[in-house]
């Protein structure tokens, strides 16, 4: 995202340089690169001077901004946070003008702005301010507030927004340039190549407008949309607008009347007559806004035209124009007029890409009644076809109440909640769709009328060490996790161990994962029926034993109403007890069990799923339906920083260079930075990448720390209640200077005692993360409520909270997401195939406990996350757990077919210091 910032002196703007520094690399072009959030970069402005200030830039183009169809944001709130009360205007840039923007009743407090970019100096005020009165800082600072005594801000000089380079929607590189309509109707696919188009400014704001007319806000300022006098000079003597003839007249006009923006402006018609008889009609048809639009479209500029090709054409053979002009004839328009085509809420999803189902998921859609599995593959668009399932059995006059729809996340739940909220008419029911976990902690709590707090995995294992304080740390990591698995799996006898655990949970009231299933299985499978006619499960091949059975027990009698969809070559939970093989299990239940497979991918390119099916040699490999073509390459470093750099080297051509120059250059080939993932084995592995992207201004983040209760400050506070309520026994109190009595009144109660007490400052009780603690304390009714929640939550629920991002995630955490471009570093044995911590950190553990097959699918999901490129690349040395390891490049890369994967040599300087790699 682009940001301008201004200072009122420049002590002010070298104490800010040298911050900025600290941060990102000033160096390496005219805009510093920065790898730092918008509301950071605001806050260290404020920290600065609090009379400096920021205004987003060109706040509409799909690359680089805030509401960029390609890596922005909807709301201002949700890019500034706490901190948006001090954005108080915003740059439109060059394909929207005012009138655009005042469809949205939202952006009607803040002052809109235009500039120009000053890389050449013909450029500078074809967008432009005018203001009226003192010129100074502080007087033009009160009047962009609105505060006028010394000075006005008039009007602003526009572009006509057709001119803009990002107008409409289309694809340059194919020559399809479509209307927010026409983008509509081909279901924001191209289709020419068949991937998503580029879409425009005109489209996004229609996409986010709640007006159909625009309504100027009051005290708004006016604006004037022109023409560069070169352009119409260019018409009028029908040559180029740089040639020799265009530049003597220009001359000409300036040296008689003193500036272009007057001849422009003010200058009577008739005074330009002299020069031609057409400059006074083309002046006034700008003037007047009758001009023919020739719109913008995916970094192809537009044309603004004052005459027909008629009338250029008579203009060649010397038609004049009269003095006595009349009344401009209005001219037909290239582009649909703001406002006139408003996007109802289903032609947005459209635009989104939902499309009629395909013969194999109308199959599955419609199969019945007998239990149905589906066995869906990556991108064959198993959401479309849970959905499609969900709105027969709706459409068929079934109760909402009376179905159950099984995710393996709350995000997912969430999500497909939304979505059927939008999909059914009229505001109708829907059915509940939810977690197994929280529908059994839910159930708990109607049975025995007391909600018990639910245990995170971090706080099961402190209460179970509490509870067997005769075994060392190690031990009690593993004997637990024996016994989870025991658990999960429904095997085994209960040691000792487990009976000291259970017992010291009931005291405390507390439960943890497992005990929520167990007590509903317990009690369902006695009952006369759950009271679900249909019972729908996603990602069916991550369930244990104990979560299969308790699917099972939920469903009616033979299985009737049952439609589990997931993929077997994507089960990835083995460690958690997840069944090996559920087709063979449901088969055993239910013989007569209707199996349906998706072989469509609509997803990746033919390259990446022959590369991906190469690991299942056995199984058919899916199709593509994209006919672009694929890149995967693969890269040995020598180092572990070299492998970094190149990443980031390789991120910031895939973004076209995080400066515009760079983007220019090639734009067809440019990606948002949230169409991009770096995914690795396990999170050890995310610091030194992090670190270098940041280094390299690339925006990153790692969505599985960006939760509100991973904010340390918060963790703080969550463990202090966790003391309080028992979930982190025997621990010492982690704030001594904070009364328990005023602890218990909650996060407010905190935040006025503790004010700027050390760890916490002032912004931190203004910041996002505190700002949802308060809402969870007062969603979820006290602590004992938020530190359950938090356990529902888990770490995967915000995998797409930074989606603006480069995102930095484990492959687990990746499942079910997509993106451009995929990097999977780190391809060295012993960390994919796994080994184990203990192993790599030299003590000792045998390779022979790895799953090698489950390994196996691992890798297959970070392949198939990617639509058009896959880099993979490992080191030949790399620092883990302290030390330093040469692992050798993994075993399951010489499974793959060599002849679709090219090969990057390392360069030989590989003897610098990581740092210094890191800094390319």
């Amino acid at each position: 995202m682009h940001n301008l910032v201004f200072m009122p002196g420049f002590e002010q703007v070298k104490s800010f340089n040298r911050r900025l520094g600290e941060v990102g690399n000033l160096g390496s072009d005219g805009r510093p690169i920065l790898g730092l959030d918008s509301r950071d970069l605001l806050e260290m402005v404020l920290e600065t001077d609090p009379a400096a200030y920021l205004i987003p830039a060109h706040i509409w183009t799909p690359w680089f901004s805030l509401f960029g169809s390609k890596s922005g944001f909807d709301t201002i709130e949700e890019c500034f946070d706490d901190l948006s009360e001090h954005i108080f205007a915003l740059e439109t840039g060059l394909s929207s003008d005012p009138e655009m923007n005042w469809l949205l009743s939202g952006l009607d407090r803040y002052r809109l702005i235009s500039n120009s970019d000053a890389h050449s100096g013909e450029k500078l005020a074809r967008e432009a301010n005018i203001f009226e009165g003192e010129q100074s800082y502080f007087s033009m600072f009160d009047a962009l507030h609105g505060k006028e005594e010394r000075t006005r801000f008039i009007e602003t000089l526009e572009f006509f927004p057709e001119e803009g380079k990002y107008h409409l929607d289309g694809h340059r590189k194919c020559g399809v340039v479509l209307s927010p309509r026409e983008t509509i109707a081909a279901g924001g696919i191209c289709p020419v190549c068949g991937r998503p188009v580029t879409v425009g400014v005109l489209n996004r704001i229609m996409s986010l407008a709640d007006r159909e007319e625009p309504v100027r806000p009051a005290g708004a300022p006016g604006f004037v949309s022109l023409v560069p006098l070169p352009e119409i000079l260019s018409e009028v003597l029908g040559v180029g607008p740089a040639t020799k003839k265009v530049r003597t007249m220009y001359a000409e006009l300036v040296r008689r009347f003193g500036s272009e923006m007057g001849i422009l402006r003010s200058i009577p018609p008739e005074e330009l007559r002299k020069f031609s008889s057409a400059l006074p009609e083309a002046i006034l048809r700008m003037r007047s806004g009758q001009v023919i639009r020739h719109s913008g479209y995916d970094g192809e500029y537009g044309r603004i035209s004052m005459f027909t090709d008629q009338e250029k054409r008579e203009l060649k053979y010397g038609k004049t124009f009269a003095m006595n002009y009349p009344e401009p004839v209005s001219t037909p328009q290239a582009a649909e007029p703001v406002g006139s085509v408003p996007m109802a809420p289903s032609e947005k999803e459209q635009v989104a890409g939902n499309v009629v189902p395909n013969r194999e998921q109308q199959a599955a859609i419609v199969s019945g009644p007998e239990p149905v599995l589906v066995l869906a593959g990556p991108g064959t668009g198993k959401t479309q076809t849970l959905m499609g399932r969900v709105n027969r059995i709706l459409d068929g006059g079934v109760d909402p109440a009376s179905v159950l729809i099984l995710t393996f996340t709350r995000r997912a739940a969430r999500e497909l909640r939304e979505r059927l909220v939008r999909d059914r008419p009229g505001g109708s029911p829907v059915p509940r769709a939810d977690t197994l976990h929280a529908l059994a902690y839910e159930f708990w709590t109607e049975e025995l009328g007391d909600p018990p707090v639910l245990l995170s995995e971090e706080s099961a294992g402190q209460v179970f060490a509490a509870a067997n304080p005769e075994l060392s740390s190690r031990e009690c990591r593993s004997v637990r996790q024996e016994i989870s698995l025991r658990r999960e799996v429904m095997g085994g006898t209960i040691s000792k161990e487990e009976l000291r655990y259970s017992e010291h949970k009931a005291t405390l009231n507390l439960v943890d994962y497992t005990d929520l299933l167990e007590f509903w299985l317990d009690h369902i499978s006695g009952a006369d029926g759950s009271g679900y006619t249909h019972v729908l499960v996603d990602e069916i091949q991550d369930l244990s034993l104990l979560q299969l059975k308790l699917v099972i027990s939920l469903t009616g009698d033979g299985g009737k109403g049952f439609f589990g969809i997931g993929d077997p070559r994507q089960s990835i939970y083995g460690f958690r007890g997840a069944v090996s093989d559920v087709r063979g299990m449901l088969e055993q239940v239910w013989s007569d069990l209707k199996v349906v497979s998706l072989a469509d991918n609509y997803r990746s390119t033919q390259e990446i799923l022959d590369v991906g099916g190469s690991l299942f040699p056995e199984d058919p490999v899916l199709r593509a339906h994209s006919r672009a073509s694929g890149t995967i390459v693969r890269y040995q470093a020598p180092n572990m920083g070299l492998e970094c750099s190149w990443i980031a080297r390789t991120i910031r051509e895939s973004l076209g260079g995080t400066a515009h120059w760079q983007a220019d250059r090639d734009e067809e080939k440019m990606l948002g930075p949230g169409d991009i993932a770096v995914l690795v084995r396990f999170r050890g592995l995310i610091p030194p990448l992090k670190r270098v992207l940041t280094e390299a201004g690339i925006p990153c983040s790692v969505p599985e720390q960006d939760l509100f209760f991973h904010d340390p400050r918060v963790s703080l506070l969550l463990r202090e209640a966790g003391r309080m309520f028992g979930t982190c026994p025997d621990g010492e109190k982690e704030l001594p200077v904070c009364p328990d009595i005023v602890f218990v009144r909650g996060p407010s109660a905190i935040s006025a005692y503790l004010t700027e007490t050390p760890p916490f400052d002032v912004l931190f009780w203004k910041s996002r993360p505190f700002r949802e603690l308060e809402r969870a304390w007062r969603e979820y009714g006290g602590w004992p409520g938020v530190l359950s929640a938090v356990s529902l939550l888990g770490d995967l629920e915000g995998v797409r909270a930074r989606a603006q991002k480069v995102q930095i995630m484990t492959l687990h955490a990746a499942k079910g997401l997509e993106f451009e471009q995929v990097f999977l570093p780190a391809l060295e044995e012993g960390i994919l195939p796994f080994a184990g911590g203990d192993f790599l950190a030299g003590k000792g553990r045998s390779r022979g406990d790895t799953d090698i097959e489950e390994e196996r699918r691992l890798l297959y999901v970070g392949l198939t996350r990617a639509r058009q490129g896959v880099y993979l690349s490992s080191s030949s040395r790399r620092t883990l757990f302290g030390r330093e390891v040469r692992l050798g490049a993994s075993s399951f890369l010489k499974e793959l077919p060599e002849d679709r994967i090219g090969r990057i040599q390392a360069k030989a300087h590989v003897r610098k210091t990581e740092k210094q790699l890191s800094l390319f």
